[in-house]
């Protein structure tokens, strides 16, 4: 049996209250936040915002790769991703998961290629993509729909 080619990733920070700044590589950081209402400064999206984002970007790195493999023609991609959670899970009641129940991602291709193409190169994004399947594997229902402009 083969080794696993593992890969580790990393992120580093620090934090006052709750706004906390996060350094990956040698990128500039970014910050992490809640809004005032919710004790933050809003300095920046929140960690579920982030998760919201992570999907949608994850989604569309996934579409150009799929994409090219499918050899699936388009000049870019739009997106809204919702995602819908009960605010009494990290507010510490019990039995309420303290995370989405459900996300909703609505993808918007630019490409004349057919529905039965675009249901294909969905297929592969969403078997391939990180954060779907992670999140998928959390039990978030988690609904799309893919269009062309």
């Amino acid at each position: 049996m083969s080794e696993k080619p593992l890969v580790t990733m990393r992120a580093e920070g620090e934090s006052t209250g709750v706004k906390t700044t996060v350094h990956v590589r040698d990128l500039a950081p970014f910050v992490v936040d809640e809004q005032e209402r919710l004790g933050g400064t809003d300095a920046g999206p929140n960690p579920l915002e982030y998760l919201l984002g992570a999907l949608s970007s994850c989604t569309t790195i996934m579409i150009a790769y799929v994409a090219q493999d499918q050899n699936f023609d388009y000049d870019g991609v739009t997106f809204v991703t919702e995602g819908t959670l009960d605010p009494r899970g990290f507010q510490g009641v019990e039995g309420i998961r303290t995370y989405f129940e459900n996300v909703h991602v609505h993808i918007v291709l630019e490409t004349v290629e057919s529905d039965e193409r675009i249901a294909e190169l969905q297929k592969g994004v969403e078997a391939r993509c990180p954060i779907h399947n992670l999140m998928h594997a959390a039990d978030v229902a988690i609904t799309a729909t893919w269009t062309r402009k």
